[in-house]
């Protein structure tokens, strides 16, 4: 794997209501969602007409001698470089999906693009655009392309079209997410809430919701998720020795409140056929004003999405310090 600066793209679209157009009242499911993605990227870039970059893929044609290797024009390809991962060890984009607000306000999602992978954003947003109204899935149907707004680190939003993808302004740059330097923080607790479905590891299984979540747990699947998709070299952070003792450091963290409650989701995959259970836990853990010390790691973990499924929109997390 190549080595890759820590930037990143957050992007907040907006889905408008297509007037006298029926549909889903509720938020598109996360799934389905990227599967329609994935299909308007392969449609709009694909000369294969199917994806045949995917090992997993049913494509009819393999380009190259191994059936495991990728397509000589994944790297360039947005279907490519986001869903088979030609750049990365993970696919290099994260959903997130909110809940529709019971006031009947507009429904959102948020796109993050990770390293290289956020130059593909114009084409991401032309392909999300595309899958939209008639040409999409039924629960899309009724929906167009609306505001578009960058989410900032320091979670301010700027806006940058308003449907209207012409308007999408050429000097973007991306954010720098790294791992900072460790600053000190005064002692304060650390909240964490899990947004949608999470399925947090220990020792590669997820851990049950009805079991505590140790925040050395956190701070391991923040440092794993980085060096997935930046690299084991991207931060001095990650060094063994290093990461080693951030980790024992965490580990006498203490959970103070665990409020967890189990979040039911599934996708079928047509092109793997199987069920992916997308379920998870929600709800909020605090921790003890000693995790204030990790606040140059934390930020990431909000960035990042955390466990399992995160282009299936799981994972998605909100860090904050709580004011004593």
């Amino acid at each position: 794997m190549i080595d890759q600066p820590p930037t990143y793209l957050r992007l907040e679209i907006e889905l408008e209501r297509i007037t006298g157009r029926s549909g889903a009242d509720s938020a598109p499911a996360p799934g389905r969602l990227r599967g329609a993605l994935g299909k308007a990227l392969v449609d709009a870039f694909c000369p294969f007409g199917e994806p045949c970059c995917d090992p997993k893929g049913k494509g009819r044609r393999t380009p190259t001698a191994a059936a495991t290797d990728l397509c000589r024009l994944a790297a360039g390809c947005p279907y490519g470089a986001l869903f088979a991962a030609s750049l990365t060890r993970r696919p290099p984009f994260a959903l997130y999906v909110p809940e529709r607000p019971s006031d009947g306000g507009p429904t959102m999602v948020e796109v993050t693009l990770y390293g290289p992978a956020w130059r593909h954003y114009p084409w991401v947003l032309s392909a999300l655009g595309r899958c939209l109204g008639e040409n999409g899935p039924r629960d899309l149907s009724g929906l167009r392309l609306g505001t578009v707004r960058r989410i900032r680190p320091d979670r301010g939003e700027e806006a940058l079209s308003s449907g209207d993808l012409t308007n999408l302004p050429a000097d973007l740059s991306p954010d720098v997410l790294g791992l900072a330097p460790e600053v000190f923080v005064a002692p304060r607790p650390v909240a964490v809430e899990l947004l949608s479905p999470t399925h947090l590891l220990r020792k590669g299984r997820s851990i049950p919701r009805e079991q505590p979540v140790p925040f050395e747990i956190l701070v391991k699947s923040t440092l794993d998720r980085f060096a997935g998709l930046y690299g084991d070299t991207a931060s001095p952070i990650l060094a063994p020795e290093v990461r080693s003792g951030l980790e024992a450091e965490a580990a006498r963290v203490p959970l103070l409140e665990q409020d967890l409650r189990a979040a039911q989701a599934s996708h079928y995959s047509r092109r793997s056929r199987a069920h992916l259970d997308l379920g998870g836990s929600v709800g909020r853990l605090l921790y003890g004003g000693e995790a204030a010390a990790f606040a140059h790691i934390l930020p990431a973990a909000e960035v990042l999405h955390l466990g399992k499924n995160p282009t299936f929109g799981c994972g998605r997390l909100r860090v904050d310090l709580v004011e004593p």
